[in-house]
């Protein structure tokens, strides 16, 4: 049974002082605590209830919805090799205790077994976890009896018994800083008020995780769980949030980010226990879904004269927006609401739809096809999210979109064309290595697949690969392929065919389309990796590079087994970048350079500056291209980063950042002479932090057309 790190399952008796309670508290630290169990959960020693036993089933369905049906689906069929069927499984009502034991405590197998994991559900009060198992029973079971509460009641004692120092539940997915939760203040951390507790919670889950995850267990960055915070103490704590650390630790403190109260709230808030809070099912998922323009009321071809491939997209992290600029007459077309802290964009494969995932789990559907560009359904996947992917397959354009959640670490798939939510797959499970089950595997990536119709989806910390199919939405069958743990976000090759993605466990993941298998992992120095770029190497023929934030260098990968075997998924070249810090690379087949940021160098001369490689001449090095000072801002950090071709390969188009009370801009240079073409400083241009040309949105590609650049 899987461990939880934190103090009440290391430190004998803690008092609890309860804050706010929707839900039970997954673990008990001492037998004294067992009312509170068997109480605060809503379960009581009452006689059950003897109502209308239709009645009792439809109760006991909603609970299913609620509880089960991300895993083993609203029909119960669960999906194959993840999840298993709860349908005519004779076996599940063998023994009535163990079927409350399995919902109860979960159940695990050893690492070499290849089953699924159930995790443990003890945090549902008895009535919850009797009128499910009720349901089951008779709607997909053998029949009989109805589980009563006295029953349950019952096997959460004996397994109290057998676990006097607590069985830890694995904990269920938080709605985070806005939702009600359960959260305890306990004697063993530092002195707080309830409203103090609340306010450093609205900043943990604003600031910090996703890096170090809302469990606090630690992604990205370090784990901060109480047992840990509690040794480390208040004022070291606090001088590491104000300072930040040469690992990645941002200094929110001397960066003006967070005053010296907040700080000292983070510090007090993170050496008390993890706060517990309330799920996402897809009926919620449905409640918050919002149709501003019916299908049937758009217009079937652009109400503009705009050319949709050349038009360019900005995320306006800070003011909740989008901005559509026209590429030729770098006009501002429009700026178009989203949730808050846009981060990732997808286009259709036709190019008319934008799908804009944010970080707060908002995702928004942008038309393009209107007289001026709007938004005409939005939905929330999750409360924290990352990754957004289209349907490409021919015949399934525009028809399909799959985003990924950090947290509830979930899928949901959804239609194209109006957001309406369709599938929702949860992603917790065992790691790759089979040595553990995680509850928290967040979804880093999400692309749509050009050899089969279905979708790629990266859960980080398992090291899986979901190839979520599209083609049948009511019998999900994903295929689950085992990769390298720690996966990021990829890009395709050249034939686009094989799917690279730099992991941090410095490896490169190198996933065969066609075949649906890993076709090599190949060992690199590849730990905060971009998405990547392929090109045609002079020397290597088709590669793949990516740059990192932790280094210094461009790693290239050979991705042709077939014409250049010799090179095919090894390392051929560590190029020297002007520093640490990258964030994006780019390349064009009509261009002969390679372009990369450094925008999170410590060196201002660095990160307001690209450099440019000549892919023709890769060890001359790099040109220098001081892209800030074209911009002519005046004071402000000016971070430069995402270097995106316009559609013909003639035009980079860059970023420079500010905070949103300094202005910031576009500027775009000629990528044959590197000159400065247009700085656009429009007033609107807030925050800007990502862009990319529609073309580029939707796929598009010159390779299949005109040859690549000689």
């Amino acid at each position: 049974m899987p461990a939880r790190a934190g103090a009440l399952n290391s430190r004998a008796k803690p008092e609890l002082a309860e804050v706010s309670s929707n839900i039970v508290t997954p673990y008990i630290a001492c037998p004294k605590m067992l009312w509170l169990l068997l109480f605060s959960a809503g379960c009581s020693f009452a006689m059950v209830s003897h109502a209308d036993s239709d009645e009792q089933q439809l109760a006991g369905h909603e609970l299913y919805l609620q509880q089960c049906a991300r895993c083993h689906q609203r029909d119960g069929t669960g999906i194959e090799g993840l999840y298993p069927t709860l349908r005519n499984a004779p076996s599940l009502w063998l023994d009535r205790a163990s079927a409350i034991r399995g919902v109860l405590a979960g159940r695990s197998h050893a690492p070499e077994v290849n089953a699924p994991i159930m995790p443990t559900h003890g945090y549902l009060g008895n009535e919850t976890i009797a009128a499910t198992l009720s349901f089951l029973l008779k709607e997909w079971g053998p029949g009989g009896a109805m589980y009563t509460t006295e029953e349950v009641a019952a096997e959460r004692l004996k397994l109290l018994a057998d676990h006097p120092s607590s069985y830890p539940a694995m904990p269920d997915q938080s709605p985070l800083a806005q939702m009600g939760a359960v959260q305890y203040i306990t004697t063993e951390g530092p002195p707080m008020a309830v409203a103090e507790f609340n306010r450093a919670r609205e900043l943990y889950y604003g600031r910090c995780t996703g890096c170090h995850g809302v469990l606090r267990e630690g992604t990205a960055g370090n784990p901060l769980t109480p047992d840990l915070m509690r040794s480390r103490g208040t004022e070291y704590l606090q001088t590491v949030i104000n300072y930040g650390s040469s690992t990645g630790m941002p200094n929110w403190g001397t960066s003006e980010q967070l005053s010296g109260e907040d700080i000292s709230l983070l510090a007090r808030f993170l050496q008390h226990p993890v706060p517990q809070a309330p799920d996402m099912t897809e009926a919620d998922i449905r409640n918050t879904w919002e149709l501003y323009v019916p299908v049937e009321d758009r217009p079937k071809t652009p109400q503009h004269n705009y050319a949709i491939d050349e038009l360019f997209v900005v995320t306006l992290h800070d003011v909740a927006e989008i901005a559509i600029i026209d590429g030729p007459t770098r006009r501002l077309v429009a700026t178009v609401p989203t949730g808050r802290g846009p981060h990732r964009i997808r286009g259709s494969a036709s190019g008319r739809y934008l799908y804009v995932i944010c970080r707060d789990g908002s995702l928004t559907l942008v038309d393009l096809y209107a007289a001026t560009p709007q938004r005409v359904a939005q939905v929330r996947i999750g409360y924290e999210a990352r990754a957004v992917g289209a349907s490409r397959y021919p015949g399934y354009e525009d028809r399909f979109v799959l985003a990924g959640a950090y947290w509830p670490p979930q899928l949901v798939l959804l239609d194209g064309a109006s957001l309406a939510p369709i599938k929702l797959v949860s992603t917790r499970g065992r790691t790759a290595n089979g040595d553990r089950y995680h509850p928290e595997p967040r979804v880093t990536d999400v692309a749509g697949s050009h050899a089969h119709p279905e979708f790629i989806a990266h859960i980080k910390e398992t090291g899986r690969v979901y190839l979520f199919p599209y083609y049948e939405t009511e019998q999900l069958r994903l295929v689950d392929v085992t990769a390298t743990a720690e996966l990021r976000s990829g890009s395709f090759s050249t034939d686009r065919r094989y799917y690279l993605t730099p992991t941090d466990s410095n490896a490169v993941s190198v996933l065969d389309t066609e075949t649906q298998t890993i076709a090599a992992e190949v060992p690199a120095q590849v730990f905060g990796g971009s998405s990547g770029t392929s090109y045609l190497d002079p020397e290597f023929g088709p590669v793949w590079s990516t740059s990192t934030m932790l280094t210094d260098k461009i790693i290239s990968i050979g991705t042709d087994p077939d014409n250049h075997p010799e090179h095919a998924w090894k390392q051929v070249r560590a190029l020297q970048a002007p520093g640490s810090g990258s964030m994006f690379l780019a390349s064009h087949p009509r261009s002969s350079n390679l372009w990369v940021d450094t925008p999170l160098n410590s060196d201002a001369g660095v990160s307001q500056g690209v450099a440019v490689f000549n892919r023709h001449n890769l060890n001359a090095g790099y040109k220098t291209v001081a892209v800030a000072a074209m911009a002519k801002l005046g004071p402000g950090p000016k971070r430069v980063l995402q270097p995106s071709f316009d559609p013909a390969g003639k035009e980079v188009w860059l970023v420079v950042w500010n905070p949103q009370d300094l202005n910031s801009a576009i500027v775009v240079i000629d990528d044959h002479n590197l000159q400065p073409l247009a700085v656009l400083d429009d007033p609107r241009i807030i925050t800007p932090t990502r862009i990319y040309s529609v073309a580029q949105l939707r796929g598009y590609s010159p390779r299949n057309n005109p040859k690549e650049a000689p």
